[in-house]
């Protein structure tokens, strides 16, 4: 019997902003446009020079979602369609969060011209997954532990807060500041249509220390 550890689902398309739980989650949102908590600058591509697109944001939410002191995340990536920038890659800067602390909400920037992505609001679930198996190194895995890691892949959350990251194509955790980074997140591209590669997931980490000036990192897989 596995040992099945509690977490929090990301759940997409409750227009009241609450979960089966009933707990409400305001600013916890897929697409449009970013709903503010303070100063907001509209991050750039490092290797094209054009406005990223919004992808997603996630509040800081006490004993669920801890991102203290900051009071949302932003997550962005480029799409520039003339360009072939590396947006999965944690360190190209071709993608971005923006951790935005409380204050007068204001936008800095210029957004891009495209049409942004439909917007979702998210809501959390109670979940579990069996972060054992979720956890086991591919590379050194025996058939049996390769055989309970797609188990628990398909039986996982795929979209989440807290537990382990469920990757789609082997551990790339980034690291920062020396260290491995810690994860926080990960949301699937289905049913929101995000361009994370053929149906791929994103996952959103925070450095361990919290010294650095950028304390969180994006990256994504595709199938």
């Amino acid at each position: 019997m596995a040992d099945l550890s509690p977490l929090w689902a990301l759940v997409p398309g409750i227009s009241s902003g609450r979960s089966e739980t009933g707990s409400s989650v305001p600013l916890a949102k897929v697409g449009g446009v970013p709903e503010l908590v303070g100063v907001l600058r509209w991050p750039v591509c490092a290797a094209c020079g054009e406005p990223m697109r919004f992808l997603f944001q996630l509040p800081n939410i006490p004993g669920r979602l801890d991102l203290a002191p900051y009071a949302a995340v932003y997550v962005f990536q480029c799409e520039n369609p003339d360009t072939a920038c590396e947006r999965w890659d944690p360190h190209a800067g071709a993608n971005a969060v923006v951790a935005v602390k409380s204050g007068t909400a204001s936008l800095e920037g210029t957004r891009p011209t495209g049409v942004p992505y439909a917007e979702w609001n998210l809501s959390l679930a109670l979940a579990e997954e069996d972060t054992e198996a979720l956890s086991v190194d591919v590379n050194e895995a025996t058939d049996e532990q390769l055989a309970a890691l797609d188990r628990a892949l398909e039986e996982a959350p795929e979209s989440k807060v807290g537990g382990v990251a469920g990757w789609v194509n082997g551990d790339a955790t980034p690291e920062c500041c020396g260290e491995p980074m810690r994860f926080v997140a990960q949301l699937a591209a289905m049913p929101f249509g995000l361009a994370f590669g053929d149906n791929g997931r994103g996952y959103l980490f925070r450095c361990r220390r919290g010294e650095c000036g950028t304390p969180f990192r994006f990256t994504w897989q595709g199938a």
